[in-house]
C-alpha cells in the first residue's frame, strides 16, 4: 500500500509536487468568496459583522445585501478555505524531503513563518487576519494527518460540536447576570453612538492612530474568538479536508451527477438552516444575548452544508461548459491565494482606512458589494499579469524563501 494512498478503497493522491487544478480552482473561488464578509470589517465597526443594526437602522436595500451575504457567503468560504488548507497539509507532507531536513521540520518551519506573517498582518494592517489561526491549527493537525479516515471524521465531528456547547453555556451564563453585568456584553454587540463615532475616528486616522484600535480587536480575535470558536472549528475543518481529499471529492474524481446532487443538497440544507436563524434573529430585532449565542448557531451549522454545496458546484462547473479562460483565471488566483488574500487587505485598507481614502463608516452595505466586485476584477487581472511572468505569487515566494532560508527562484523560465 503506497504512502500516498494509505487506506484501501480511497482515491490515489497526486504524485509529490503535482498541482491539482481542482484544488487551485476551489482556492481561487474561496479567496474571492471571503471578501463580501471580510469587507465589513474594513468598512464598518466590528459589531456590524454579525449584527446588521450595530450602526443603527439600515435601508431596505442594505437589508437585502445583508441577507444575501449571510445566506450565501458568511462562513461558507472561510469553511471551504480551511478544508483546502487541511488537504494541503497532506500534499505538502507527500513531497520528497530536502537534504538535511525532515518533512516534519520543514512543515513546522513553514507554519512558523506563516504565523509571523499572520501576526504582522493582524497588528499592522487588519485585525481580521486568519493566517495566524491557520498556522497554529495546522501545527495541531499535522501529527494526525495519517490517522485512519473514520477516526479523522469522528474527531472532526466532536470538535465541531465544541463551539456549540460553549455557545449554549455562554447563553446560560448570560441569563444569570443582571443588567449592569450584561452592559459590556451588550455594548460589544450593539455599541452606543459615541462608541461608533470613536471607532470611526480611530480607523479614519493615520496608520499609527489606527494601531491601538486594531491591536485591541486583534487580541480579541486571537484569544476569546480563538479559544471559544475558531480553534475547534478550523482544526475540525482541516481534518475534514484530509478526508475529502482521500475520498476523491477534492480531486474532482466524482461523477457529474454526484457533484450536482451534492450541490443541490448542500445548498438546500445550508440555506434552510441559515435562513431559519436569519428569520429568527430578525424576529427578535437582533437582541444581543440571544442573537449572539443561540442565534449564531444556525449559520454555524448551515455554513458547513453551504460550503459543501459551493465546493460541489465549483467542481461540477468545468464539465458544464464553464468558460475555460475564466476557470484558468480562478485557478491562478488559487495558485497565488496567500498573495491575493493579503492583496485584499492592501486594496481595502487603501479604500477605507485613514491612510487611504478614509471611507470607513460612510459606505452602506449595498455599495460595499459593488466595491467587492471591483476588487475581484483587480485581483483577477493582477494575478493574470503576474503569472504570465512568474511561477509563484510574491508572498508565496517570500514565504517559501524564508522557510527554506534561501532565495528561491521566482521568474518563470518561459516568458
Amino acid at each position: 500500500m503506497s504512502e500516498h494512498s494509505p487506506h484501501s478503497g480511497e482515491a490515489q493522491l497526486p504524485a509529490p509536487g503535482e498541482r491539482l487544478a481542482a484544488l487551485d480552482l476551489l482556492r481561487g473561488v474561496a479567496i474571492l468568496g471571503i471578501l463580501p464578509m471580510n469587507i465589513l470589517t474594513f468598512a464598518l465597526v466590528p459589531a456590524a459583522y454579525q449584527n446588521p443594526l450595530a450602526m443603527g437602522p439600515i435601508s431596505a436595500s442594505d437589508w437585502w445585501a445583508w441577507r444575501l451575504t449571510h445566506l450565501f457567503f458568511d462562513q461558507k468560504f472561510m469553511t471551504l478555505f480551511a478544508v483546502l488548507f487541511g488537504a494541503g497539509i497532506v500534499l505538502l507532507d507527500a513531497r520528497p524531503p530536502r537534504v538535511g531536513i525532515s518533512a516534519t521540520a520543514r512543515f513546522y518551519r513553514r507554519m512558523a513563518w506563516l504565523l509571523v506573517i499572520g501576526l504582522l498582518h493582524a497588528y499592522g494592517l487588519w485585525h481580521g487576519d486568519i493566517l495566524a489561526t491557520y498556522a497554529v491549527c495546522a501545527m495541531i493537525v499535522f501529527p494526525m494527518r495519517r490517522l485512519r479516515t473514520p477516526l479523522l471524521s469522528a474527531i472532526a465531528a466532536v470538535l465541531l460540536i465544541v463551539p456549540l456547547v460553549i455557545g449554549l453555556l455562554l447563553h446560560l451564563a448570560f441569563a444569570s447576570l443582571n443588567a449592569e453585568e450584561l452592559a459590556p456584553i451588550v455594548a460589544s454587540w450593539s455599541p452606543s453612538d459615541a462608541e461608533v463615532r470613536a471607532t470611526i475616528a480611530a480607523f479614519s486616522g493615520s496608520w499609527t492612530e489606527q494601531l491601538p484600535e486594531r491591536a485591541i480587536n486583534a487580541v480579541v480575535m486571537q484569544t476569546l474568538v480563538f479559544t471559544t470558536w475558531s480553534l475547534w472549528r478550523v482544526v475540525a475543518l482541516m481534518l475534514l479536508g484530509i478526508v475529502l481529499l482521500r475520498c476523491g471529492f477534492l480531486q474532482a474524481t466524482w461523477s457529474l451527477p454526484r457533484y450536482l446532487a451534492c450541490a443541490v443538497s448542500g445548498f438546500a440544507l445550508g440555506t434552510a438552516i441559515t435562513g431559519w436563524g436569519l428569520l429568527r434573529n430578525e424576529a427578535i430585532d437582533y437582541a444581543a444575548i440571544d442573537a449572539m449565542t443561540i442565534g449564531g448557531m444556525f449559520n454555524y451549522l448551515g455554513s458547513l452544508f453551504g460550503a459543501f454545496g459551493w465546493a460541489s458546484l465549483v467542481l461540477a462547473l468545468p464539465r458544464l461548459g464553464f468558460p475555460e479562460g475564466f476557470a484558468v483565471s480562478l485557478e491562478g488566483v488559487g495558485r497565488t491565494s496567500l498573495s491575493n488574500y493579503l492583496l485584499q487587505t492592501v486594496l481595502c485598507g487603501a479604500i477605507f482606512f485613514g491612510h487611504g481614502l478614509g471611507w470607513f463608516g460612510v459606505v452602506d452595505r449595498t455599495m460595499l458589494l459593488v466595491i467587492v466586485a471591483l476588487v475581484w476584477v483587480v485581483q483577477i487581472e493582477f494575478t493574470y499579469i503576474w503569472l504570465r511572468r512568474f511561477d509563484l505569487g510574491p508572498v508565496e515566494w517570500a514565504w517559501r524563501s524564508l522557510a527554506a532560508w534561501k532565495r528561491l527562484p521566482l521568474r518563470s523560465e518561459v516568458s
